[in-house]
């Protein structure tokens, strides 16, 4: 049993203010992953690291190629398998 809540937006336990969270992340993202789910516990913070994500990953001064190049270096040298 997980010890952190899976929020969802359609769950009346939900906070309004985690609803809106899951919300604005399922119009930018097409879909909400279950780590986000989690996230939503914190609404304020989540909505914070999801802006930070957004401007690290595109707007950055990078072309798109070179954005995806580092991620995708970042990613295989944290060991992060797909």
């Amino acid at each position: 049993m997980a010890r952190i809540p899976q929020l969802r937006e359609d769950d009346r336990l939900t906070s309004p203010e985690a609803r809106e969270f899951l919300h604005m992340v399922k119009s930018i993202m097409g879909e909400v992953f279950n780590s986000v789910r989690l996230l939503a516990n914190h609404p304020q913070q989540a909505t914070a690291l999801v802006n930070f994500v957004k401007a690290v990953r595109y707007r950055n001064t990078l072309t798109p190629a070179l954005t995806e190049l580092a991620y995708t270096t970042a990613s295989v040298a944290n060991r992060c398998h797909y």
